[in-house]
């Protein structure tokens, strides 16, 4: 097409097309070119944004699950926050009866109470930061056992809070965390899938070095290489 000519270009791009109408071809070059460097751009962005997604299964009272929230988890978040997607499920071993008409676990009652006491704070908290401040409060050796310190500390709504653990919406995120612990092959707490997938080998090496399990899910995060 001569350089002088006009038409009209309809260009298709990732959600949209846009019609340039009567556009020189020196201009439809200039805005392909800058397509193409935006999408780039957006490319570029979208793998640094990339997260591993963390699921973590464990019990409020349980040893072991605050071991490695207050030895591997808390140490090292500052430092993996910007390349994990954390979610906390606190179950474990524990069992419904009769559809959520009880609980039991395995430390006793006030572990079901707890449970839930997490379950309906962390429902309440927006983002992943203030989680894990709640998480690593609540399981510490030091904590207070029933639960309401850190939920105080925590920053939500002590009332809001209270209803859902006394309430209905207490049960059905405990039976929820339920269904959720009963896709994995739970045998220990804590316990973790990354990406949605359960690896024993991927889990044990988690327990002990949360760190390197991240890196061997992903490479590329920092400081793996």
């Amino acid at each position: 097409i001569d350089r002088t000519t006009e038409a009209t270009f309809v260009v298709c791009w990732l959600a949209g097309c846009f019609v340039i109408e009567r556009a020189r071809n020196f201009q439809f070059n200039m805005f392909l070119r800058f397509v193409s460097i935006l999408a780039l751009a957006l490319v570029a962005a979208t793998v640094v944004d990339a997260r591993v997604k963390v699921t973590v299964f464990y019990e409020h009272l349980c040893p072991d699950s605050i071991r490695w929230i207050s030895n591997q988890l808390a140490p090292n978040y500052n430092a993996l926050r910007n390349h994990i997607d954390l979610e906390f499920i606190p179950f474990g071993k524990a069992r419904s009866i009769n559809g959520g008409q009880s609980f039991e676990c395995q430390h006793g009652p006030l572990e079901c109470e707890g449970n839930r006491i997490q379950s309906c704070v962390l429902n309440q908290l927006p983002d992943q930061d203030r989680q894990v401040s709640y998480v690593s409060c609540q399981m510490s050796f030091d904590a207070d056992p029933r639960g309401w310190e850190c939920t105080f500390r925590s920053g939500v709504d002590l009332v809001a809070t209270q209803n859902c653990v006394e309430g209905v919406q207490g049960v059905q995120l405990q039976l929820e965390a339920e269904r959720r612990t009963q896709q994995i092959p739970l045998t220990f707490v804590p316990s973790f899938a990354f990406n949605d997938q359960f690896d024993q080998e991927l889990n044990q090496l988690a327990f002990q070095d949360f760190p390197a399990a991240l890196c061997r899910v992903d490479s590329s995060i920092a400081g793996c290489q």
